[in-house]
């Protein structure tokens, strides 16, 4: 019996083979993406490098997301195969196999395959790994020696859960027979679906969700709540998507149907017609290309657009190569500060390129009734407004903009949104304002800031007199409040510097800058009870710029594996989708043959239908990603990424791009398709 169902084994998957050859290699795939990944998380040299942290945090996030659509992957291809295989197992059934002999040839046909595939795809990942790791560590610029090893915890998480989804496909199958009957069997392959009736209601509720999730990304302004609304916009999207296809195409093809002067023409009669009659099982198909078009051209964008923005990114986050910050509740002796940092670079061979400071006055709290009030309740930062006040002369020498003559009870005042009243009273302190700049010609630091909170004010005053009483406003006003905040903010004193030398020695300068101003608290305060700061902080463009780097390098590399693996599901399902559209077909076409329509008719039928089915997903994606273009440039600028022409330019480019490989892909599987048919010259 043994010998008897390897033998079937050998034969169904011979026989079989179109089908079963891109089933195990593209799970071999999946297998060798999701020990790749692991392998490069547990990856102990990879822990000594800058920024590990975040891209073993990537790495683990990647291999969850590989798990997720390798079971729907193949879950959807073995369904495919089984319906395939119905019509030889109802034969099995009625040559007197009994269902239990029929399950473990099942049984021994998937652990073979399963076998095949992990055994295949983890001896080719362990040997392309140190392929991968190369390729990730040019991408993060690091720059060591790469020893070949075996990650055996990742090779044991990787058994762990291709095993237990196989065994899955195997219950699966197994009931599916028990369930069957061997008429039904027989028939299961051939069985075509009846002509669905038009769901007004799931059709509605389609356009309902995404109108729905459409609305949620073009209107919110506020990252923070974009950041909130994206997934729910995701889910709703993508029910919607399952709406339109499954409802709302039936619909539409009804419409045409129903129009006479259209459907009543060759190749839109049979056209028509014949989608309408398979819909229900097209629909599953075609919104799942869609889908995961859509998370291809998304992926792929963003995180290609963050890779080259590197720079941009860096200099937003970092305006100068130095920034040192010194906090104080009162107005402090700033000079001793600002000539200890100068002595540093002067002791550590550097000279400085550029310099600047300024003096501001920070408070966090809330708009209410035309008053900026202190935080006095809890909310989140979507609730919360920012406001900082500096002198005229800084905010000359910081900006290079010279706010005009103010008076002391005026502010040059501007935000976002933008302040409309002719008075801004703040702390019980009323002042008038003189407005002299639109807010987005203000640094891309500052604009990144006011995207996440809801109102952020940016306040010129004529001298820091003005911002003393603002100040003793402020505590006067702290006192009646029992909630002690860290969001209230008081004198921020900053050095804004550029220096010349290496990289290397500007880090240097950078770590000499960071260990004075660790001894300043403890030494020149001490000695100096008017220079008191409550807290000193220091950073630098040099020693930032490989976390950075890391960081956005580890998701491109994620970005580039996860947009690999949702194309290549998306070009099996093309592919298995073009393989049951032609075995439905073909009898059809026969039929229609016989009944006295020409070849000519037939071909241009198949045209019409074959692109109307096919290229609807693509049209569909690319709206898609078109809607969602604002909500993810605002999340973009989260990671301090404001340069939207730039994600702009990587949005156009993948979806030229995957245009190209998605109608490659479509007159590739079109061949296939035109062998079942019976025409391969069409």
């Amino acid at each position: 019996m043994n010998k008897l169902y390897v033998k079937l084994v050998k034969t169904n998957i011979k026989n079989g083979r179109q089908f079963y050859i891109p089933y195990i290699l593209a799970g071999m795939l999946m297998v060798i993406l999701f020990y790749s990944m692991r392998a490069i998380y547990y990856n102990d040299g990879l822990k000594h490098m800058p920024g590990s942290r975040d891209i073993q945090t990537i790495m683990n996030l990647g291999t969850y997301v590989i798990v997720i659509f390798s079971f729907i992957f193949i879950f959807y291809t073995n369904s495919f195969i089984m319906k395939r295989r119905k019509k030889d197992i109802g034969i099995y059934n009625i040559l007197g196999m009994e269902k239990r002999h029929i399950a473990r040839e099942l049984f021994a046909e998937t652990m073979l395959i399963a076998a095949v595939v992990i055994i295949g795809g983890l001896f080719t990942g362990v040997v392309f790994n140190k392929f991968f790791m190369m390729f990730l560590y040019k991408i993060l610029n690091f720059e060591t020696s790469i020893k070949f090893t075996v990650s055996w915890a990742a090779v044991c998480h990787a058994l762990v859960i291709f095993v237990i989804l196989y065994l899955m496909t195997i219950v699966y199958n197994v009931m599916q027979v028990r369930l069957s009957n061997p008429i039904g069997l027989l028939k299961g392959s051939s069985t075509g679906e009846k002509e669905p009736r038009t769901k007004i209601f799931m059709a509605i509720m389609g356009f309902v969700c995404i109108g729905t999730g459409y609305y949620f990304a073009l209107t919110t302004e506020n990252p923070v709540q974009a950041l909130m609304l994206f997934f729910v916009a995701i889910v709703l999207v993508i029910i919607g998507t399952y709406c339109l296809f499954a409802a709302g195409s039936i619909a539409i093809l009804k419409m045409l149907k129903n129009n006479k002067n259209y459907y009543y023409k060759k190749k839109h009669f049979i056209a028509v017609s014949g989608m309408i009659y398979r819909m229900k099982q097209n629909s599953v198909g075609l919104a799942n290309i869609c889908i995961l078009s859509t998370m291809v051209l998304v992926m792929v964008s963003t995180t290609v657009s963050m890779y080259i923005g590197e720079e941009d990114i860096l200099k937003t986050r970092f305006t100068s190569e130095i920034k040192v910050s010194a906090y104080s509740d009162k107005l402090a002796d700033r000079t001793r500060l600002k000539e200890l940092i100068e002595k540093t670079v002067k002791d550590n061979g550097r000279n400085i390129t550029k310099e600047y400071s300024n003096l501001e006055l920070l408070f966090a709290g809330y708009m209410e009734d035309g008053e900026f009030k202190l935080l006095d309740k809890k909310l989140d930062y979507t609730e919360m407004a920012l406001i900082t006040f500096i002198t005229k002369e800084d905010y000359a020498s910081t900006h290079g903009i010279d706010a005009g003559t103010l008076l002391e009870d005026e502010i040059a005042l501007f935000g976002s949104p933008v302040y409309k009243g002719d008075e801004f009273n703040a702390f019980g302190q009323k002042l008038k304002v003189k407005k002299f700049e639109d807010f987005d010609s203000k640094s891309d630091e500052a604009a990144a800031l006011s995207h996440t909170v809801k109102e952020y004010y940016y306040a010129v005053v004529s001298n820091e007199s003005v911002l003393e009483k603002l100040n003793e406003a402020a505590k006067n006003s702290k006192k009646s409040t029992t909630i002690n905040w860290n969001y209230n903010f008081s004198y921020q004193y900053n050095i804004y510097m550029d220096i010349d030398g290496t990289p290397d020695e500007k880090k240097s300068c950078e770590a000499a800058i960071n260990n004075a101003r660790q001894q300043y608290t403890s030494t020149l305060n001490s000695e100096n009870k008017n220079a008191v700061f409550s807290g000193i902080m220091s950073e630098g463009r040099e020693s930032s710029r490989e976390s950075f780097y890391t960081l956005y390098g580890g998701f491109f590399f994620l970005g580039i594996f996860l947009g690999a693996i949702f194309l290549i599901i998306t070009v099996i399902i093309i592919f298995y989708k073009q393989i049951s559209e032609g075995y439905e077909d073909k009898e059809r076409f026969l039929i229609m043959e016989k009944v006295g329509m020409s070849k000519k008719d037939i071909k241009t039928s198949i045209r019409s239908q074959i692109k109307m089915v096919f290229l609807f997903p693509i049209a569909v994606a690319t709206i898609h990603v078109a809607a969602a273009f604002p909500m993810i440039k605002r999340l973009l600028l989260m990671l301090n990424m404001v340069n939207s022409a730039l994600y702009g330019k990587c949005v156009i480019a993948a979806v030229l791009i995957f245009a190209v490989i998605y109608v490659i892909v479509f007159m590739l599987t079109s061949r296939t398709y035109y062998k079942i048919v019976g025409d391969e010259n069409r």
